[in-house]
């Protein structure tokens, strides 16, 4: 993923699903314009983890480190495990 790319999909183009399900890791993150709000979405097999921010905020992320420093926050602080019975009914 490149927060180039990314900020001018947002800036230029107003696409709405920015990256779908770029790998990441053992990850899949998706990336969604909200108008004012950046929403980031990371799963697996597993679990989920989400997080929404200001628009602007995330404009503001300048380098990919940046980028990959607040996902693996958002999967740090917010991932939450599917349950089993879940996992089976998919």
């Amino acid at each position: 993923m490149d927060i180039k790319e990314i900020k001018k999909n947002i800036m230029q183009y107003n696409l709405y699903e920015v990256v779908d399900s770029a790998p990441y890791g053992e990850y899949f993150v998706t990336i969604l314009n909200e108008g004012d709000k950046v929403l980031i979405a990371a799963d697996d097999y597993e679990g989920l983890a989400t997080w929404a921010m200001d628009r602007k905020e995330f404009l503001n992320i300048a380098t990919n480190e940046e980028l990959e420093q607040l996902i693996d926050s958002v999967l740090y602080y917010n991932y939450i495990e599917r349950d089993e019975e879940e996992c089976t009914n998919e």
